[in-house]
């Protein structure tokens, strides 16, 4: 009696950094079709296995080491945002897998506050990963390091340093337990975009020194761009077989049953090597999408993704049947095919049974007004109860019926390519849509409760800064309107600067758009967005200023300031945006709610301590504590002084004026500390019956951009926090930096009473001051009277974060 041959497995792998807030549909896609054809599948998604362990207390626990070891061989401009990410390191590891867990339930969905507090935790720890490898700023949606993508020399140099690369040093401590299955045959890496490109590579070599057996084969947009230029055999062959172009469902099969020899058809797409330096080429092949079975998403983690999901992916469409001219998409996708709504909606109510998921997102590269029409009828005709989302472009078609049908249908979300809002820059672009399409459009959706976000572009060449700003004028007043109007808070929008892309038509023929490209660096042989110059219109810096937020200011700016407030807000994904239009639920602020207003009043014999789960971090030398407070989501510096106080305490004011050289000074930081919440109260003794005059107290912020006006953008590095201020309001704050007095303030700024009063109640409620009340006489017998506000003037006892 025989005993059965084993099956050869195939290992199917998205590497990071690609979305992780749901799957993406490549892998579950193939593996679906490898089924089909009697494979076994291991289906690994590496971009959010990686980024889960990193960002848990094991994962940040194993970097700190890193982080700490990292001081001594840091440049000196360095070290101050590297200290504050030490300062929040215990925190976020004693914090993060509370945080975690609280983000993959859809309970925090209809809970702002959990999820401002879980997205806090999890913002910071992208900050700690980021201070144990040089030069690496990580992130949700990609990571620039020291190593370059734009450089196949740097690829390779990172795919053999896991001391510098962050993914190599994962996998080292985190192996790809699929390759210990001797049946293993063929390894298949999906790259889509270039924030994967330096992962892949790595994860490619880490394959063939465990299993030099195994055909490594790499495929996706990515790859398809990239050896479109090759025309001799390429470096990354040393780790990678053979690499396949285009569409992977028809020439994955053929690729694995030649490996193993069941038969040798034609792969289509296929580049290997020839054995001489050169290259084979097999002409890529269309595949017929309507013949694809449903995507199989076994294997993956669904309940680990950065959203209460699973958001399952899926497509009504493959590639897009316009070609504007800023686009390179039809490049690497073939031409524009449907499937038959019907067979979308199957898939969905199968998808949903099969994974226990209602929500949907449809990854076409446009939905067109034909599919949108089809799956929504299908899915009302079917009674079904699934929310879905997509992306599609304006059109007389995107009526009040349609709108209408969307909405029963389940969509929550519809993104639209509005780009400009100009019908000559439009036109320029190719665009094939009408401006007089686009409010009608809107008017229809919000009418019908249909969030949107409109994707925008500045910088298009020729377009004039006065089109630019008509554009960003229309996207600030439909967002107001989805709200005010409409009562749809959930619509969004982003505004990028135009990107010159080699493979769109504008890169093929910049002559055509008055456009000058100007050649990559030396040794940059991977790079597909190119630098430009242009005849008439906004130029590449001008797009990349207007876009970059560094004139926005409130509330909903991006933060800036202290080096964890930089990192990517996860509320800013599509589908978090999606699922709180599902929810129906009330938006969170965006960040923690600010310190209050005003502090107790201080008396020599009021008692204080440090607030629980606060943490100080000393500087090296002893010049600086560096305070964080997870409450706040602030990191306060002050004078070395103050480590007592947060180290032990209970301390009595009149004992730490005993302490400290410069009261005044060492008052005005003691009221930073309590506006912030690193310190609180324990007892109150003494006289506060008399009056005495409010003392104002800076906290340390600094000017992110300054009006001819005098007004100005402060930005507040303890908190990230933006705030506007006036010309007036702006001296109050310079001459409050140790505590001013209301005469005092009055005499400098020579502003009356009646003006000076609601300055200083705008500047508390923002954050920028803080308010206190000193017992009269409690730095009488050190500090001299100083009428003038001569000892108001900023001293060294308060190290503020300029």
């Amino acid at each position: 009696m025989g005993f059965p041959m084993p099956q050869p497995r195939v290992l199917l792998i998205n590497p990071p950094i690609w979305n992780v807030y749901a799957p993406h549909l490549a892998v579950p896609l193939l593996a679906a079709v490898m089924r089909r054809h009697g494979w076994q599948v291991s289906s690994l998604d590496l971009s959010i296995e990686q980024t889960d362990w990193l960002l848990s207390a094991e994962g940040l626990a194993a970097l700190l080491p890193r982080a700490e070891r990292r001081w001594d061989v840091l440049p000196d401009t360095e070290r101050r945002a590297h200290l504050e990410r030490l300062a929040a390191f215990p925190d976020t590891i004693g914090r993060i897998d509370r945080a975690r867990a609280a983000l993959t339930s859809r309970d925090v969905l209809t809970d702002p506050s959990s999820f401002t507090d879980a997205a806090t935790v999890v913002r910071n720890a992208l900050g700690c990963v980021s201070a144990a490898f040089p030069g690496l700023s990580f992130d949700l949606r990609g990571n620039f390091s020291c190593f370059s993508p734009r450089r196949s020399d740097s690829v390779l140099e990172a795919a053999v340093s896991p001391d510098r690369n962050v993914y190599g040093w994962v996998i080292e401590r985190r192996p790809i337990r699929a390759l210990d299955d001797s049946d293993l045959a063929v390894a298949g890496i999906s790259v889509s975009a270039d924030t994967q490109l330096i992962a892949a590579l790595t994860i490619a070599r880490y394959i063939k020194r465990r299993r030099p057996d195994v055909h490594v084969v790499m495929g996706g947009n990515l790859t398809t761009r990239m050896v479109s230029r090759w025309q001799q055999e390429h470096p990354f062959f040393r780790y990678v077989d053979s690499f396949v172009s285009y569409e992977g469902e028809d020439a994955l099969p053929a690729l694995c049953d030649r490996v193993v020899g069941t038969d040798h058809r034609p792969v289509p797409g296929l580049l290997e090597r020839d054995g001489r330096g050169g290259l084979l080429r097999t002409p890529a092949a269309m595949v017929d999408i309507s013949e694809l079975p449903r995507p199989d998403f076994d294997g993956l983690p669904l309940d680990r993704y950065f959203a209460p999901g699973p958001v399952l992916p899926l497509q009504a469409s493959r590639s897009c049947a316009w070609d504007c001219a800023f686009c390179s998409i039809p490049f690497a996708s073939n031409k524009f095919r449907l499937r038959r709504p019907e067979q979308v909606v199957d898939d969905m109510a199968a998808l949903a049974a099969e994974n226990g998921t209602d929500t949907f997102m449809f990854v076409d590269e446009i939905m067109t007004l034909t599919s949108l029409r089809g799956v929504s009828r299908a899915l009302i005709e079917g009674g079904h109860e699934l929310f879905w989302y997509g992306e599609t472009r304006f059109g007389k078609g995107l009526d009040d019926k349609l709108a209408s049908a969307l909405r029963r249908s389940g969509c929550r979300r519809l993104d639209l390519g509005l780009e400009s809002y100009n019908q000559r820059v439009l036109d320029l672009m190719r665009k094939g849509t009408k401006v007089a399409d686009i409010e009608p459009s809107l008017a229809a959706l919000l009418g019908n409760k249909v969030p949107v976000h409109l994707f925008c572009m500045t910088g298009f060449p020729g377009e004039t800064a006065e089109e630019a700003q008509r554009t960003r004028d229309l996207v600030a007043e439909v967002l107001q309107r989805s709200v005010r109007e409409y009562g749809v808070p959930y619509s969004t929008a982003a505004n990028g600067p135009f990107v010159l892309d080699v493979l769109s038509p504008v890169g093929q023929r910049p002559d055509l758009f008055g456009v000058e490209v100007v050649p990559p660096e030396d040794g940059e042989d991977l790079a597909f967005d190119l630098d430009y110059t242009v005849t008439e219109g906004l130029t590449q810096e001008d797009a990349t200023r207007l876009t970059s937020g560094a004139e926005a200011s409130g509330a909903n700016a991006s933060p800036a300031g202290a080096a964890f407030h930089r990192n990517t807000w996860i509320g800013d994904a599509e589908e978090w945006s999606f699922l709180w239009a599902v929810a129906e639920a009330e938006l969170p602020e965006g960040r923690l709610a600010p310190p209050p207003g005003s502090c107790p009043a201080l008396c020599a014999g009021t008692r204080l301590r440090r607030a629980e789960g606060v943490r100080t971090r000393l500087s090296p030398g002893d010049r600086e504590l560096l305070v964080h407070v997870p409450s706040r989501d602030a990191l306060v510096s002050v004078a070395q002084e103050w480590q007592a106080l947060l180290d032990e305490g209970p301390w009595t004011v009149a004992e730490l004026l005993l302490e400290l050289p410069r009261p005044r000074a060492a008052t005005a930081a003691l009221i930073r500390l309590l506006h912030h919440g690193a310190v609180t109260p324990v007892s109150v003794t003494g006289d506060h019956g008399r009056a005495h005059p409010p003392w104002h107290a800076a906290h340390p912020h600094r000017v992110a951009q300054a009006l001819p006006d005098g007004s100005c953008l402060l930005v507040s590095p303890e908190t990230g926090r933006r705030t506007r201020v006036s010309a007036a309001a702006r001296a109050v704050w310079l001459l409050s930096a140790d505590g001013a007095s209301l005469d005092g303030l009055a005499a400098r700024t020579r502003l009356a009473e009646r003006r000076l009063r609601p300055l200083l109640d705008d500047l508390v409620g923002s954050g920028v001051l803080a308010a206190a009340r000193l017992a009269p006489g409690l730095l009488r017998s050190t500090t001299p009277a100083d009428p003038a506000g001569a000892a108001d003037r900023p001293t060294s006892a308060v190290s503020p974060l300029r």
